[in-house]
């Protein structure tokens, strides 16, 4: 596995020198970090565990949008992980077994269904990314179950992914930006990440949107109907990215299979949007944790901008 890294490392730097217009080599050296946990099992009950006690906190007023196996005692090593038997069939299997039902896979009540069951799954990626700042951060369709009642069981905690908390806070209000479209603030919350652009945001803030949407909510450009970031006409041709903070290589990773699911399912929506509400919450209970005003705690601080003689535009945020 490691030499393949390795391998896969060599190629980037190539690719990246002569074709693709992204940080490649950030995103391996992530990889690297993260692939030896994948076969500690006690690790991986730990995060299980862990994951399991936060959506407990629901309570009895509001379900879990997610069911998280848990480690049976006793009957874990680093090479054996025995856990709850979780019910249900693979997400991918979902229009077959609604046909079995009688039902039109893609009648409104099974897009009602399958609307519901990315609501669900969104809102528990949220809760994990923005809230706790620890996710499972492999969302791909032979992790997902759904059950009779249609409800989710997400298996494999062998890869998560834990946030710092100025980066959970930071990709908070990088979420209410997205959400709100404003590329000034976009540019802002990108910078505070570490995501470096090749270009200005003035070369053309309606492209940059594009490119960062493209990168982190799980709506489509216009006129797609498939995701091809790097294809002939993508933005990236227009703003490429010079640097890519590694810790956000599996949040922009599980947006995009976010992204598959929704194509693949025939829902479009914008995680960005269902996450903005949650963004806001988690800033202003951080805000009131500091004893700070939480009337304002998620607008951000104010732009403004002006024009030099030169017509080169400037812009800065106020205290």
């Amino acid at each position: 596995m490691m030499t393949d890294i390795r391998n896969l490392r060599t190629f980037a730097a190539f690719v990246q020198k002569f074709d693709v217009k992204f940080d490649m080599l950030s995103i391996i050296n992530e990889l690297e970090d993260q692939v030896g946990l994948e076969f500690d099992f006690e690790q991986e009950a730990r995060s299980m565990v862990r994951i399991a006690n936060s959506f407990s906190t629901y309570g009895q007023q509001k379900r879990a949008p997610i069911l998280v196996p848990r480690p049976i005692p006793h009957l874990v090593t680093r090479q054996v992980l025995v856990m709850e038997f979780m019910e249900g069939i693979p997400i991918l299997r979902l229009g077959e077994e609604m046909a079995r039902r009688g039902f039109n896979p893609d009648g409104a009540v099974a897009r009602l269904a399958k609307s519901n069951i990315l609501k669900d799954l969104t809102e528990a990626y949220g809760h994990m990314i923005l809230k706790d700042g620890f996710f499972q951060a492999d969302p791909h369709p032979g992790n997902i179950l759904i059950n009779d009642k249609g409800q989710i069981a997400l298996l494999d905690y062998g890869q998560v992914k834990e946030l710092s908390q100025r980066l959970r806070l930071d990709y908070s209000r990088f979420v209410i930006a997205l959400h709100e479209g404003e590329p000034f603030r976009i540019g802002h919350c990108l910078e505070r990440m570490g995501l470096v652009l090749g270009e200005k945001i003035e070369t053309d803030p309606a492209a940059f949107l594009i490119t960062v949407s493209g990168m982190f909510d799980t709506t489509l450009p216009p006129g797609q109907t498939k995701s091809i970031p790097f294809g002939e006409g993508s933005t990236l041709e227009k703003f490429s990215v010079k640097n890519f903070p590694k810790e956000l290589f599996f949040v922009l990773r599980t947006v995009h299979l976010l992204r598959g699911l929704s194509v693949g399912m025939g829902i479009p929506y914008s995680c960005a949007s269902q996450w903005k509400d949650l963004a806001k919450d988690v800033l202003c209970s951080s805000a009131s944790s500091q004893g700070k005003n939480t009337s304002t705690c998620y607008a951000g601080r104010e732009l403004s901008w002006k024009k030099r003689k030169n017509g080169r535009t400037l812009f800065a945020y106020g205290a």
